[in-house]
């Protein structure tokens, strides 16, 4: 009797892993993109950064002023921009770090030696603080097109250049140490950000397309979203590139009246469309992304 009853237990629990392990391969490519994602989103226009879970659901909202750039530190605070100036806040959203700017600023970055990169975008100018909130470096920027449309991204490489996208001058800007340009890229829309990737190729988005160039400064990848009509693309602008190829892209749905699109979405190195996110409604002013 008690051998016939664990048999019937054991087969039970065989057609329910079966069921299981059925399941998981039947699912979607975008479902099994949905569930590995986790990541923390700028929207502008809507005055918050807000963190994403696994499963799309928004799990923490932080007010933040017309944000552009934000970041989730080691110690689970976040850094970003607010409109004129940036703030560090806790996991319970206290202001725990504070700089004040005159100037519009669109870029942060957490870099070396407890400092923070700000891009100064009216003024021209990058400027490193420490975290006493005070300038240790300044970087004068070459442009010709200034103010309001003078850049929008910009980071610290790794070897302690540069990389700046010159909004208005359709261009991104390489800096040396000392400020001197060293290498351009010119593109025929509007610039918004460019990541340096570890193998030297420069990944940049503009209004329409994501473009990979290699080391030599020769274009070698690129993807037209115009010819994606269901994503409403309005303008790329943030994007993260992923150690297996693939890019997430930010989509800004413009300011009102709002258009419709996928504020977030995912490519392939085939540039096929893997993964999308569809909540327009707190996300219609994605700027950018950061993966976690």
């Amino acid at each position: 009797m008690i051998k016939r009853y664990n048999a019937a237990i054991a087969t039970i629990l065989l057609i329910l892993i079966s069921s299981i392990l059925l399941q998981c391969s039947t699912l979607s490519v975008e479902e099994k993109e949905r569930n590995s994602n986790a990541y923390l989103v700028s929207a502008s226009e809507l005055g918050k950064v807000v963190l994403i879970n696994s499963q799309n659901e928004i799990i923490r909202e932080i007010p933040a002023k017309n944000t552009y750039d934000a970041w989730m530190l080691k110690n689970q605070h976040i850094l970003m921009n607010v409109d004129r100036g940036i703030k560090i806040v806790s996991p319970l959203n206290e202001e725990v770090f504070t700089y004040k700017s005159e100037q519009e600023i669109y870029a942060c970055q957490p870099i070396d030696n407890n400092r923070i990169l700000v891009g100064e975008c009216s003024a021209g100018r990058l400027i490193e603080i420490n975290k006493k909130g005070e300038i240790v470096k300044t970087i004068a920027l070459t442009f010709d097109i200034g103010g309001h449309s003078c850049f929008r991204g910009a980071r610290k490489l790794n070897n302690g250049n540069y990389l700046v996208a010159h909004y208005g001058d359709k261009t991104v800007r390489e800096y040396d140490k000392n400020g001197m340009v060293i290498q351009e890229f010119v593109r025929p829309n509007h610039v918004y950000s460019a990541q340096r990737l570890k193998n030297g190729q420069t990944v940049i988005s503009d209004q329409f397309t994501l473009s990979i160039y290699n080391k030599s400064g020769a274009l070698a990848w690129e993807f037209d979203a115009k010819k994606h009509p269901e994503l409403g693309v309005n303008h790329l602008t943030g994007f993260q590139y992923l150690p297996n190829g693939d890019i997430v892209v930010c989509n800004w749905l413009g300011h009102p009246p709002y258009k419709k699109g996928i504020p977030i979405f995912k490519i392939n190195k085939s540039k096929e469309i893997i993964w999308k996110f569809h909540n327009a409604k707190e996300t219609y002013s994605c700027t950018n992304i950061q993966i976690l």
